[in-house]
């Protein structure tokens, strides 16, 4: 979780059994937007630590626990990470020429693809065998819902007759049958 108890926003563990909060990043930056890697070994945070928020990666155990790594470079905004359930692919809000949109890093190969070409494309969340991108955008001013296949070849919009949409989250089950 995020909590800016000690005057600053940082990111903070809290272990449900002895009901321990534990300090996870130590920076006179902002820390945010956590989300676990799959494995467990670490998470994924927005920080502007490097003057502009980019996506970070801090080690949770072993011997690098605490050490922290910047995984983007690509432009001067990304945000709001989502890790594929296979730890492969990391989504993110990407801001380009002014307009947010959907974007894909490959961690196996480091290539970083946009997506999207809406003007406020957020929320990116994985579908359970990591093939496509679940996201919030506009069309004629009401919140949608879109998908996008993680290499951007396949594009999908999806309109209600009533209301917006806004943060959608994938459903983790892999197995259709639960």
């Amino acid at each position: 979780m995020t909590l800016s108890k000690d005057g600053n926003a940082e990111i903070y563990l809290y272990e449900l059994t002895s009901k321990r909060l534990r300090r996870v990043t130590r920076n006179y930056a902002i820390d945010t937007e956590p989300t676990w890697l799959p494995d467990g070994s670490g998470l994924l945070f927005t920080s502007d630590r490097g003057g502009t928020p980019q996506i970070y990666r801090v080690e949770l155990g072993g011997d690098g626990a605490g050490r922290t790594s910047r995984i983007t470079f690509e432009g001067s905004y990304n945000a709001r990470a989502a890790v594929s359930y296979d730890g492969r692919y990391i989504a993110m809000v990407h801001r380009a020429r002014g307009k947010y949109r959907i974007a894909v890093l490959d961690s196996e190969n480091g290539r970083f693809s946009v997506l999207t070409d809406s003007r406020l494309d957020e929320s990116p969340s994985f579908a359970p065998n990591a093939s496509m991108i679940l996201y919030a955008t506009e069309a004629k001013r009401r919140g949608v819902l879109a998908a996008v296949s993680v290499d951007g070849g396949a594009h999908q919009k999806l309109s209600v007759s009533e209301g917006d949409i806004r943060e959608p989250v994938w459903s983790p089950f892999k197995d259709a049958s639960r």
